[in-house]
């Protein structure tokens, strides 16, 4: 071929491709929606309609037929076979289809499903100190509706029986956990509750958006206790299984027992991969390599060389289905022997003297409540006036403190 006759050749290819590049640079931050319009003379089925019609079967496969709580990547996971086979398409995208697809969804048709979507942000409520302190509460759907459903009612219990823990108050590991299950990503919270893993193992939970930091090496290295990890098959699930074992730059200390759950070679069996592609210029074998991951785990993470750097294959925890996470994840605790604490017969005996101590105490402050109900207390006439005024001097102050201090200082003046 002359260099005219190749000139002409490739001037040729670019104007019958110039709509296709374009379309598919749109696809890579949307969705498969123009390719597939391009290639058929009449685009009859839209993703959206797939994506309608198998949202039902994707949500119960994702949540183990309602027993569980979904992942909106879940859902997605579950549904993307079905729409790029019905649809025609090549690619679809997750964000398209969590944020405007399933949303949409949810929206139209009202299924009273229990989708998780990742915590975006933090409700913190005033006054909340000592032991009436309340963490602040996750902005996410499953966050958001628990922390509505316990919305307080507009009246007050006027002798309320103040019923004694049953649970020794601690902080930190002791007489509490034995050890640290961390997750790589938020978003497994309501999973983990509704199949109470952290009850029944004994486990505190962490995750982390990201690869940890000084602060999360520090913390579980005060602990010293076995620090399980759950992640990603990928580069970077690796990298963070890695990091917590040396701990990071600026942390001053690390975690004694770092054991990988994985997810490993061998439990993405049947799991849905996606492509993966590295940076030019880098090479992903060497740094799996030095971060534990096996030969066989490197060829399928790394399958390939370009022009373009390498590209290969990875698999989200979120590509199993909410039965399906907790099953692996109930068998890898057994495996490693993750049991139940107890403590010592000296440290029983003494809570058993307390628990006797605090339900004598309960049953001796319920015979008393009953006695100062019959008592005929009157509110003071001036008690609006006196709670603004302290408020007024105290502005931090809240308006039952300021009810609390009242009383008090009438009981004061009564000689009580």
């Amino acid at each position: 071929m002359t260099d005219s006759m190749a000139a002409a050749l490739a001037s040729v290819v670019r104007a019958k491709t110039k709509k296709w590049r374009k379309a598919k640079r749109r696809e890579d931050r949307i969705s498969s929606w123009g390719l597939g319009r391009m290639r058929t003379a009449s685009y009859r089925t839209t993703i959206r309609d797939v994506a309608f019609k198998v949202m039902e079967d994707a949500y119960q496969k994702a949540s183990g037929g309602g027993r569980y709580p979904a992942n909106a990547r879940q859902i997605y996971y579950a549904a993307r076979p079905a729409i790029l086979a019905e649809a025609d398409a090549d690619s679809l995208d997750s964000q398209y289809f969590t944020q405007e697809l399933l949303k949409s969804y949810l929206e139209q048709r009202r299924p009273g499903w229990d989708v998780i979507y990742d915590a975006r942000g933090h409700f913190t409520e005033p006054h909340r100190k000592g032991r009436d302190r309340q963490p602040p509460v996750g902005l996410g759907g499953a966050e958001v509706r628990a922390y509505v459903s316990r919305f307080t009612a507009d009246s007050v219990k006027e002798t309320p029986i103040l019923r004694s823990p049953q649970m020794v108050t601690t902080v930190g590991p002791g007489l509490r956990f034995g050890g640290v299950l961390f997750i790589e990503k938020e978003g497994f919270d309501p999973i983990l509750e509704a199949a109470s893993i952290a009850d029944r193992y004994d486990l505190a939970v962490a995750s982390t958006k990201g690869m940890p930091v000084s602060a999360a090496c520090d913390v579980l290295g005060e602990m010293q206790l076995p620090v399980y990890v759950v992640r990603d098959f990928d580069k970077s699930g690796f990298s963070i299984a890695s990091v917590l074992r040396r701990g990071t730059r600026g942390s001053h200390k690390r975690p004694a027992n770092v054991i990988d759950l994985g997810l490993r070679l061998a439990d993405i069996e049947g799991l849905e991969r996606e492509p993966v592609s590295y940076p030019q210029r880098s090479n992903p074998r060497d740094n799996l390599r030095r971060n534990g991951a096996t030969p066989e785990e490197i060829a399928v993470l790394v399958q390939r060389d370009n022009y373009r750097g390498h590209g290969g294959e990875r698999v989200e925890l979120n590509a199993m289905t909410s039965d399906q996470f907790i099953g692996w994840l109930e068998s890898k605790l057994e495996e490693h022997g993750v049991a139940k604490i107890i403590p010592n017969g000296k440290v029983l005996r003494s809570a058993y003297r307390r628990a006797l101590f605090l339900q004598k105490l309960d049953a001796a402050q319920m015979q008393f409540a009953q006695e100062i109900e019959h008592d005929g207390v009157v509110a003071p006439k001036n008690l609006l006036s006196g709670v603004k005024r302290l408020l007024a001097e105290r502005p931090e102050m809240s308006w039952d403190e300021a009810v609390w201090r009242a009383a008090h200082d009438d009981l004061e003046n009564a000689g009580e």
